[in-house]
Parts: structure tokens; C-alpha cells; sequence
């Protein structure tokens, strides 16, 4: 897990684009790894390790988005294995996956959502499933999918029809404890004092400074939440916790640039006009702010310490 995060905050720090390796490696690659049967692992892991296959998460749809409990898309149980039916969207590196990684409420399986959804491997280029892009400002792609009725084997599911959820819930670990938005909160504001330097002078002095010491300490709450990940210590309190402060710090760097830079920003730096399309969708990823914030309260009023209650 520590290596994972390693490479998470590393291509952060360098601007590269992560979600093919968030959505392959981070989600639907530990919930192969940890879920799949041996059949599942061969065929897919190998291929996603060496890049050669990009997987796309296939779990918010129109009507559900953090809380997965209004999910409307149905596995029904067919003579030969399943049939899914329902819409996802905000779906990332679609257009360039083989497979998701879908979400879906078994037929049948009673009114506890939580306790009936199932995951399966569904190839995205399936008759019976339709991409469509969607308009967004973000720097990013993201796409609607369709499944229409999309019939898989047996195969295809991944462990067993109840434990959908918290294989879900682990797979996102990693992302939830938010080192990927501290090192982009770095980043950006590196880039923001050398953009301001090179003006000729570093505006909002006071501001810049506050943030830096933020940044640090948003980078080892990040990397403390790692560890206990590692050491299966982690709270889903304190997991909330991490992913709203990186996420909301991310996200007034990249306010603090534009306000400072304006909508021009600094032609040396474009990378922060990127930012600034970007960061609104950090706090929404993962999970939304108020989602973890309602997490963390939760615990809280039960009594609860964060950082000593784990999963």
C-alpha cells in the first residue's frame, strides 16, 4: 500500500494524469487482487500491471452518487450467469477501457441495498452497452454508460452477490486517504509562488504562507492515514477526515490562482488554469465533502475516536 501511495503522490507532484491508474491499478486492480477468483487474477491482472488494459469504475449514476444506496442498475440471474440494466455516469477513462468495473443491485436480493449489490467485470464494448460523452469544463473526459440489458457469464462476477459494497469500500482505501490531492496542492502552489515571483512580486505573501504550512501537514495527514491503511488500522472516520482536508486544500490552491492570477493565469505556468478546472471535482471524488464530513461527525457523536477505530 505504501508503494502505492508513493507512485499516487509522485505522479501528482509531476502533473501526470492518474485517474487510468486510480480506476486500473487502485480500484478495479485491489478488488481482482483481493476478490477475484484465480481465473479472474490471470487473465486481467497481468495485463492491467503492464498497461496494456485500462479499466473504468462504473459506480455513480444519475440518481446515486456517494451514497451508493439509491443505486437503480439491476443484475438479474439468467440461465447462463447475469443481466445488467441501468445507467452510470461521471465515468472516467472510458473511451480508452476494455472492461468496467460495475456496480449493481441483485433482483431480488430484498430492500437492503448495502447488503445486495454485486460487482462484475463488464467489457465495455458489449453489444448491449452504449458510451456517450458528457459536457463538462474539466480538463478531463467523462462519459455516460448505458447498459442495456448487457448479459455476462457467471465470470463475471466478482466474489459473491452480497459483498458488492464492501468490496467497494476497500478498493476506494487508498484514494480516501488523500495523498494524491496533497501532492496536488503542492504542486499548485509551487507553481502559483514561481508564477507570482516571476510578476514581479509574491501577492498575497500572508495567504501563500498559511497554505504552505497547510500543504505540509496535509501531506502527513495523508501519509498517516496511509499507514494505517497498511496496518488495516484505519477508520472510516479518520479515512473521511483525510480525504476532505486534502481535497478541500487542493481546492483553495487552485482559488488562491486564480484569484491572484486572474482568468489569464501565467502563460509560464498554464498548468494552473488546469487546476482551476480541475480542483471542483476533487471534493466530489471519493466520496463528496459532506459525505465525509457527516462520516466523521457520526463517529464523533457516538463517541468515537477517528484515529482509533478501525474499519
Amino acid at each position: 500500500m505504501s508503494a502505492g501511495a508513493a507512485v499516487a503522490e509522485e505522479l501528482a507532484l509531476h502533473g501526470v494524469p492518474d485517474s487510468a491508474r486510480v480506476n486500473t491499478i487502485d480500484n478495479a486492480g485491489t478488488t481482482l487482487l483481493t476478490f477475484g477468483t484465480e481465473r479472474q487474477r490471470r487473465r486481467h491482472c497481468p495485463q492491467m500491471a503492464a498497461g496494456r488494459v485500462v479499466f473504468s469504475v462504473l459506480y455513480t449514476e444519475p440518481d446515486a452518487g456517494s451514497d451508493l444506496g439509491g443505486m437503480a442498475t439491476r443484475a438479474e440471474r439468467t440461465a447462463d450467469g447475469w443481466r445488467l440494466t441501468g445507467t452510470k455516469t461521471w465515468n472516467a477513462t472510458t473511451a480508452d477501457a476494455r472492461y468496467g468495473i460495475c456496480a449493481a443491485r441483485v433482483a431480488g436480493g430484498g430492500d437492503n441495498a448495502y447488503a445486495a449489490t454485486a460487482l462484475f467485470v463488464v467489457p465495455l464494448d458489449h453489444p448491449a452497452v452504449r458510451i456517450e460523452a458528457l459536457p463538462t469544463v474539466n480538463p478531463e473526459p467523462f462519459f455516460t454508460v448505458h447498459l442495456d440489458g448487457a448479459e455476462v457469464d457467471d465470470e463475471a462476477l466478482i466474489g459473491s452477490p452480497d459483498a458488492g459494497w464492501s468490496m467497494l469500500t476497500e478498493a476506494l482505501g487508498l484514494e480516501r486517504t488523500g495523498i494524491c490531492f496533497a501532492g496536488r496542492a503542492r504542486r499548485w502552489l509551487d507553481q502559483l509562488v514561481r508564477a507570482l515571483e516571476a510578476r514581479g512580486g509574491p501577492g498575497g505573501a500572508q495567504e501563500l504562507s498559511r497554505l504552505d504550512a497547510e500543504v505540509t501537514a496535509a501531506r502527513l495527514l495523508g501519509w498517516r492515514a496511509v499507514a494505517d491503511l497498511s496496518d488495516g488500522r484505519l477508520g472510516a472516520a479518520a479515512a473521511a477526515a483525510a480525504k476532505w482536508w486534502n481535497s478541500e486544500l487542493a481546492q483553495r490552491v487552485a482559488r488562491l490562482a486564480w484569484e491572484l492570477l486572474g482568468p489569464q493565469g501565467s502563460p509560464a505556468f498554464p498548468d494552473l488554469m488546469v487546476a482551476v478546472r480541475e480542483a471542483p471535482g476533487l471534493t466530489l471524488a471519493a466520496g463528496t465533502s459532506e459525505m465525509q464530513l457527516s462520516t466523521v461527525v457520526t463517529d464523533l457523536l457516538d463517541g468515537g475516536d477517528p484515529w482509533e477505530e478501525p474499519i
